[in-house]
């Protein structure tokens, strides 16, 4: 390990903004100290450089451990499906889903050259198994034998997305197969106090959906922050943090949702993440494209509010759209009347609208203004129309109704639209 370490002056990313702080007598000084304990181990254990941290009673120490010794080096005891026994492991059953994803992961951010991160990993070790001295500081060098496992507390699926790369054949294990991955050392020997940990750690306060949209790189969710810029109906009326609009704030929508309709319209479906849009470019030119569109329609759906065949309800409902179209920033009644009479203000309601869109542009290669227009001017977006009947809006078992939003519900009314709207090919 130190060999490599000894050797980062090679790598220009590695060698740090500030030439000055370490001394080429320092980096020797390192150098001659710690082969002899590489050399003196050899073949028995591995050596590494640890940086040391006390807390909760217990000494901590951070390694770099390469991607080909993830496997050999760290264990996992995860409770299997059919155990009633919860000290058969120290951690929960592996979810294979979610070892795809992490793999799934790391895979498009590197093909696309884009930067990735994989959390550090937590686990335990007997430090009677362990030979570390303290070097001064928090600095330490850490041997660790060969007959001896470092037991996974937090992090046993990215443990196992890294060991099925590198098991791999070609290029998924080139990806990987150069890069190193912090692992944190917790001396304890317990089983009962390892488990213990396992539960604190477990205890995370989970992240708002909004939030993960506003934060991450790609995909959908970078399409939807743009979306919610560009767009006049979702710009200062989209709250970009938290789960949901809130009352009496001047949002109508989250992020979410815009990201949902994101991936209804590019891929017809709301889970999909669009990772082929990988590039700044790709998503500025699909965001454009789609930006385009939807102004068109915000636009066509408000001025229907003028076509005298409309009923009163149609009329009201997209004058109210003109009025928030034109507001930068809306008062929060009516941002509520929005959400609580137009079938646009709710989720489920911009699912659909991403469907048709979708449709329009797999039956064109592109979202044809005629189209666009259609939908905008022969559905009734409010939500007293008829599409919407017994499909997304259902009796609540009280007397009045309620909104269905499950994929159900929603495919069901973007067909009632289809029908309604003659592109029915039955």
């Amino acid at each position: 390990m130190f060999s490599e370490t000894a050797n980062l002056t090679q790598i220009p990313d590695s060698q740090g903004n500030e030439q000055s702080l370490v001394t080429p007598e320092l980096t020797q000084a390192i150098q001659q100290s710690i082969q002899p304990i590489m050399v003196d181990g050899y073949r028995k254990g591995q050596t590494f450089l640890a940086i040391g941290s006390q807390h909760g009673d217990r000494l901590m120490l951070q390694i770099n451990v390469h991607a080909a010794e993830i496997t050999t080096l760290l264990r996992s005891r995860s409770v299997t499906e059919d155990s009633n026994s919860p000290n058969s492991g120290k951690n929960r059953p592996i979810n294979d889903k979610h070892v795809e994803s992490i793999k799934e992961y790391i895979v498009d951010r590197s093909q696309a050259r884009n930067k990735w991160i994989i959390g550090t990993i937590t686990a335990n070790v007997d430090p009677s198994k362990i030979k570390y001295q303290n070097i001064w500081g928090d600095l330490y060098v850490v041997f660790i034998y060969n007959s001896t496992s470092l037991e996974i507390t937090d992090g046993q699926h990215r443990k196992r997305a890294i060991q099925e790369l590198i098991a791999s054949e070609g290029i998924e294990r080139d990806l990987i197969s150069d890069a190193t991955f912090p692992v944190n050392l917790v001396l304890e020997g317990d089983l009962q106090q390892c488990q213990t940990d396992f539960c604190d750690m477990a205890q995370t306060l989970a992240i708002p959906q909004s939030l993960l949209v506003a934060y991450s790189g790609f995909g959908k969710d970078a399409i939807a922050r743009e979306l919610v810029e560009q767009v006049d109906i979702f710009r200062n009326k989209t709250q970009k943090i938290k789960s949901t609009p809130g009352s009496k704030t001047g949002y109508i929508y989250t992020i979410n949702y815009i990201a949902k309709l994101v991936s209804c319209a590019l891929a017809g479906n709301p889970t999909n993440k669009l990772t082929e849009i990988n590039t700044d470019k790709l998503v500025k030119e699909q965001s454009k494209k789609l930006s385009d569109c939807l102004n068109y329609f915000f636009l066509a759906y408000s001025q229907t509010a003028d076509i005298e065949e409309k009923d009163r309800n149609w009329q009201r409902v997209a004058q109210l759209t003109v009025k928030i179209i034109e507001q930068d920033k809306l008062y929060w009644k009516d941002a509520t009347k929005f959400r609580e009479d137009c079938i646009l203000g709710i989720s489920v309601g911009l699912e659909i609208l991403g469907n048709l869109l979708y449709y329009i542009s797999q039956e064109n290669d592109s979202f044809d203004k005629n189209m666009v227009k259609q939908i905008a001017e022969e559905i009734d977006w409010s939500k007293k129309g008829k599409c919407w009947k017994d499909t997304v809006i259902v009796p609540d078992g009280k007397g009045g109704t309620k909104i269905s939003a499950s994929r159900g519900s929603a495919n069901t009314a973007f067909r009632n639209c289809i029908k309604q709207l003659g592109w029915d090919k039955e």
